[in-house]
C-alpha cells in the first residue's frame, strides 16, 4: 500500500473514532488494555480498560468492513463478517507483541495494520 493510501485509510479510521476521544493514544496503552480483556478476575480498572480496547478494536473492524467495497482493491481488508470482538482483540494483541518497535504509533493505525496483516484479501 502506498503512503497516500495509508494516510487516507488512517484518516478515515481517525475520523470514525473522533466520537470516542483519545482514551488510549498509542500502542503501549492499547496493548495493556487489550491484554486485560482475558483476565479472569476483573477489577473496575480492568473492566474500564478492557472496554476501551474492545470498543476501539470493534470500531476499527466495523469501519474496515463497512468501507471495504468503497476502497480500491489494493487498500481493502477482507475481514470475514463472522469475526467477533474476542478474535479481533487477539489479532491486535498478537500484532502489537510482534511489532514492539511500532508501539509509539496511534492505536487506530496499529489496529488497522493488525487487521490488514491478519485478513489479507485474496
Amino acid at each position: 500500500m502506498t503512503r497516500i493510501g495509508w494516510v487516507a485509510l488512517v484518516a478515515l479510521a481517525a475520523v470514525a473514532s473522533l466520537e470516542c476521544g483519545q482514551a488510549l493514544a498509542d500502542g503501549h496503552n492499547l496493548l495493556i488494555a487489550c491484554k486485560m480483556v482475558k483476565q479472569k478476575s476483573p477489577t473496575d480498572y480492568n473492566t474500564l480498560e478492557s472496554g476501551l480496547c474492545i470498543g476501539l478494536v470493534q470500531g476499527v473492524r466495523q469501519t474496515l468492513v463497512a468501507y471495504a467495497d468503497l476502497l480500491p482493491k489494493d487498500y481493502r481488508v477482507c475481514i470475514p463478517r463472522t469475526v467477533n470482538n474476542e478474535q479481533s482483540v487477539g489479532v491486535v494483541v498478537s500484532y502489537l507483541e510482534d511489532h514492539p518497535s511500532e508501539l509509539y504509533l496511534p492505536e487506530v493505525a496499529l489496529a488497522i495494520q493488525a487487521h490488514r496483516e491478519a485478513y489479507v484479501c485474496k
